[in-house]
């Protein structure tokens, strides 16, 4: 693989890579030469690395909003897009109250593994295309400018090295593939929680795998079989309970070419749970890259 100044790499992320805090170049500089021993073991190795959405390239969550210290910063897009008509269970006048403070909450009670896919679901009926030009536009118009900028420089200069970046989020796909449109990375690359598609049209039908804990795992090996050559080289997530699971399986492969190591970065996790402190860089950002403050 050909050597790149690290210092290019991140003068090529473009201007968030300026504000991105300190742990983001060793952390690409340890990647980058791990990649650097696959493939001088397996020239034709693919890299790759697996992101979790939110709270990990996003500040707070693009379903749910985020709210800092008492204060709404921005809506999530589903009540976004249920004041806007997009759901046909809810209207756009209460649905979002309904929907809030009770139908979600009785939900929840019951697990996330029924909570989370009827976030997707509440769209059944919806034309895909209306649904992804609502949200490319509040991409870019909200959502764009509340990115780590740590992690939108390493994800940049990952990429520009080339090591393909996957995301892979327990937010509706129907959400999460729109950010593309923001990201250096191609839709189909941006993976969350899938429902069947007809016509053009949301069903209710939800597609596994679940992108919510071991379901990142199967997710992980699935994308890495799919790609010929593929190679899982690295993984950023932000919780223990949703992503502990497959940044540490990234981080234990036992085999990697030319004796490689795979790097496993927890973002903001807060306090490390046993069983995982050998395994993570664990690390705090807080910068953004739009004028969002």
């Amino acid at each position: 693989m050909r050597r790149i100044s690290l210092l290019v790499l991140l003068a090529l992320a473009g201007s968030a890579a300026f504000a991105a805090e300190r742990h983001a170049e060793p952390i690409i500089k340890q990647i980058l030469e791990n990649v650097q021993r696959i493939k001088a073991a397996d020239p034709t190795a693919v890299p790759m690395a697996f992101w979790d959405f939110d709270g990990t390239i996003i500040k707070g969550d693009v379903s749910e909003g985020l709210v800092e210290k008492g204060e709404q910063r921005f809506k999530g897009l589903i009540q976004r897009t249920i004041e806007e008509g997009f759901s046909f269970v809810y209207r756009p006048e209460d649905g979002w109250k309904r929907y809030s403070e009770v139908d979600y909450p009785r939900l929840n009670e019951m697990g996330r593994w029924i909570s989370w896919p009827f976030n997707a679901q509440i769209y059944a009926g919806t034309r895909v295309a209306d649904l992804d030009a609502f949200c490319v536009r509040e991409y870019d118009h909200v959502y764009r400018k509340w990115y780590f900028a740590s992690s939108i420089a390493m994800l940049h200069a990952l990429e520009k090295a080339g090591v393909e970046n996957y995301v892979v989020s327990a937010s509706p796909e129907l959400f999460v593939a729109n950010a593309a449109a923001t990201l250096p990375l191609p839709r189909e690359r941006l993976r969350g929680i899938r429902v069947h598609l007809s016509a053009g049209y949301v069903t209710t039908q939800i597609l596994y795998p679940l992108p919510m804990g071991e379901g990142k795992v199967e997710l992980v090996r699935e994308l890495v079989l799919a790609r010929p050559h593929g190679v899982a080289v690295a993984a950023f997530g932000n919780s223990y309970s949703t992503d502990g699971a497959f940044l540490r399986y990234v981080a234990k492969q036992p085999s990697l070419p030319g004796g490689a190591k795979g790097t496993a970065v927890m973002v903001n996790g807060g306090k490390v749970v046993p069983g995982y402190t050998e395994h993570f860089i664990c690390v705090d950002q807080d910068e953004v890259t739009g004028d969002a403050r």
